[in-house]
Parts: structure tokens; C-alpha cells; sequence
């Protein structure tokens, strides 16, 4: 055995039971004469090609595919640029709001980019308007007196739900109160139903 220095005893033992084992075993026998050359490729005439389709059918895979490309895409799109509505409300605060047997639900959404205020207003037990021109109105208020209007609103049922929106900063206002007014024409504000 060469190199055997730093060798420790049982690793130059383990070396020494491998090196007799492959003496033991002998040379590994011959290769065929088959074998010493690589095989060559067929010749074109062995070759059998077995076409999917007849060569006019492939035409019309194509514009089937490309057909179904084009009704993906198209339904992608008219899925991803839907106008649908939200279906929730993101409220930031509620302010509630009474006035005799009514009841009221301010709910006010953030700020948006153009600085307004989406607002949610839900009434239950108004008056309905027999008068055409008739409507209540929802104003911020300051010390219980309406001062910028906030939007008006006609009910036909006991609860009523209307979006509005305002761009006006709360901080100048301390609450909110609803008018009813009863000429469109008359913008002084009527008397106050509900408030906060």
C-alpha cells in the first residue's frame, strides 16, 4: 500500500479488507463486440410519423384556440372593470339622532381624496310627505341651530336610507339636526325634527 502516513489503525485496516476484496473479485470481464461501437439512427424510410390531426384540421384547432384565448381575456376584463357598487358601508363614526317617536342613524365613512364625507343616513318613524314639494333636510348644526345643509331626503316608508355626502371640515359644528321643510322654493331652514 502507498501513502499510508496519518493513517490511523483501523482506517489502513479497512483500506487493506477492500484492497484484498478486489483482488478476490478479479477484472471485470470484457465488452461485447456488440457493444464497442455506438448505435447508428435509423434510416428516413424507418421513421413512421403519425400526424394528431389531418393537415386542414390543424387550421381549425388553431382558431379554436385562438377563439378561446380571446373569450378568457374578454370575460377577465368585463369581470375586473364591473361597476358594481359596494355592498358595504366603511363607517368611521355613528351619530345617532331622536326627535318624538323617530329615530335616526348618521353614519359617516373617511374622507375621500376629494375631501368629502360619504355619509349613510337611516330614519325610521318620519312623517311621510302628503305635499309634492315637501322634504326634510339635513343640516350640521351649532348649538342646536341648523347651519350648512347637508342634503335632502323624502320618506315613503317608516325606514328610509339615503347616501349623501359633504365636503365641509365637522370640526367648525357640533351637531347635526333634521328639518322638515315644506316648499322646495323656501331655503330658510324649517323646523328641526330629529337631532343629536
Amino acid at each position: 500500500m502507498v501513502d499510508r502516513e496519518g493513517l490511523a489503525a483501523a482506517e489502513e485496516a479497512r483500506l487493506r479488507r477492500v484492497h484484498e476484496l478486489l483482488v478476490q473479485a478479479g477484472p471485470p470481464p470484457d465488452l461485447p463486440p456488440a457493444l464497442e461501437h455506438p448505435p447508428t439512427a435509423p434510416a428516413e424510410a424507418e421513421l413512421v410519423q403519425f400526424p394528431l390531426l389531418p393537415r386542414r384540421r390543424w387550421t381549425l384547432a388553431a382558431v379554436a384556440a385562438v377563439a378561446l384565448v380571446v373569450l378568457a381575456f374578454g370575460g377577465g376584463y368585463l369581470v375586473g372593470h364591473a361597476k358594481t357598487k359596494p355592498t358595504t358601508f366603511e363607517t368611521k363614526r355613528v351619530v345617532p339622532m331622536h326627535g318624538g317617536n323617530a329615530l335616526a342613524l348618521l353614519k359617516v365613512s373617511t374622507r375621500d381624496s376629494a375631501g368629502n364625507w360619504p355619509m349613510l343616513l337611516e330614519v325610521n318613524n318620519l312623517p311621510t310627505q302628503h305635499n309634492a314639494r315637501a322634504y326634510y333636510e339635513l343640516w350640521l348644526s351649532r348649538n342646536g341651530k341648523p347651519i350648512a345643509p347637508c342634503g335632502t331626503f323624502r320618506v315613503n316608508a317608516r325606514t328610509t336610507t339615503v347616501r349623501l355626502s359633504v365636503p365641509y371640515n365637522f370640526k367648525r359644528f357640533d351637531g347635526w339636526v333634521v328639518t322638515k321643510q315644506d316648499d322646495a322654493n323656501d331655503r330658510t331652514p324649517g323646523p328641526v325634527v330629529l337631532s343629536t
